[in-house]
């Protein structure tokens, strides 16, 4: 691919993990165009571009639609009449690449279609992130059921060649310190690891998940890897792009 004069090319492709996941193993989940892509909007509200440039955001601009909001990693300078910029948000992303002892008996559950209502629930009280309708459909997700009510769980996102994210960590409140999420993270990335997979994560900065972070993620093996800008976007109802 020929990227725009002047732009750097990233050799990693964890420095842009959603435009390899979409362009790739997760193609069938969303749309992909030469320099933009995203997932549907049943499935998350994540898009990619393949390079920091207005030619891309501009593409990524035909694949949304007007008054839709997506979450872009490293996204380059955008057409003001085109998008408007919500915000940015700053992550953290941690890898695991050895999976360090973890003796929990905890009794987890697997979750498909059937628990989608009760992991919503979850997602809304506890707010880990970006989670839709159908976000669960990407990968592997496992809970804990107190009493028939879903109080923790874990599972997978964004997932191409050789990698795989965990996402969706969350707990109840109430139900904290019990090491539900510690012992779920570590069943998913046993999973990942199994298939030869490097797993990797992301924290917002500023957010509870900061704490998990440094207390239950670094327990596992994992460390922290980079930190890069999320812009969140929503795209103007006024015009179509060119």
């Amino acid at each position: 691919m020929t990227l725009a004069a002047g732009l750097e090319v990233r050799l990693d492709p964890l420095d842009n993990p959603a435009w390899h996941a979409l362009t790739g193993e997760q193609r069938e989940f969303g749309v992909a165009g030469v320099l933009a892509a995203r997932y549907r909007s049943d499935i998350s509200l994540i898009a990619a571009v393949a390079e920091s440039s207005i030619e891309a955001t501009n593409e990524l601009g035909r694949l949304v639609s007007p008054g839709e909001i997506v979450a872009v990693i490293e996204a380059g300078p955008i057409d003001k009449s085109l998008w408007q910029e919500l915000t940015t948000i700053e992550l953290t992303q941690w890898v695991c690449e050895k999976l360090e002892p973890n003796n929990s008996e905890l009794g987890w559950i697997e979750l498909s279609d059937a628990d989608s209502e009760d992991m919503q629930s979850l997602v809304k009280a506890t707010d880990p992130g970006p989670f839709e309708r159908m976000t669960h459909r990407l990968g592997d997700y496992v809970g804990v059921r107190i009493e028939e009510r879903l109080v923790s769980m874990a599972g997978e996102r964004i997932c191409f060649d050789g990698n795989r994210e965990v996402s969706a960590v969350c707990t109840a409140e109430g139900f904290g310190g019990r090491g539900y999420a510690q012992g779920l993270v570590a069943e998913i990335v046993a999973r990942q690891h199994r298939v030869n997979c490097k797993s990797f994560l992301h924290v917002r900065v500023g957010s509870p998940a900061e704490e998990i972070a440094s207390r239950v993620y670094a327990k596992l093996g994992y460390r922290e890897r980079v930190r890069y800008p999320m812009k969140v976007l929503r795209r103007s109802p006024k015009r179509d792009p060119a």
